[in-house]
Order: structure tokens, then sequence, then C-alpha cells
């Protein structure tokens, strides 16, 4: 049976984090939550992003 290897990544990971929170669902999910939290401070917005109408998005995505 042939393995996808992002697949494998993905399900090694997930039990990693299991082993971690002691196979605790509260836990699990207070860690996603964490990360997600440190993950949005480095997100950046391009410069005057908050005023582009649906539009002008449009026209960006089929240029």
């Amino acid at each position: 049976m042939w393995t996808d290897p992002i697949v494998a990544e993905v399900r090694r990971a997930r039990l990693e984090i299991e082993k971690e929170c002691d196979d605790d669902f509260a836990r699990i999910y207070e860690r996603a939550l964490e990360v997600q939290r440190r993950a949005a401070a480095k997100l950046v917005s391009r410069p005057g992003a908050d005023k582009i109408t649906t539009g002008e998005i449009d026209r960006e995505t089929t240029a």
C-alpha cells in the first residue's frame, strides 16, 4: 500500500501532541488555541487592505 509522506507526518505530529497532552482533549484544545494566538500575532495585512471592495478582490484574483 502506498503511503503519503505528508499524511504520515501529520499523523505523527497528531500522535505526538496527543502523547504530550496525555490524550486529554481539553488540553489538546487549549494547546491548539495557544498555537493559534501565537500565529495570529505574526500575520500581517497589506496596507489599505481594509478598504478593498469585493469587486477589487475579484479583479485581483482573475488578473
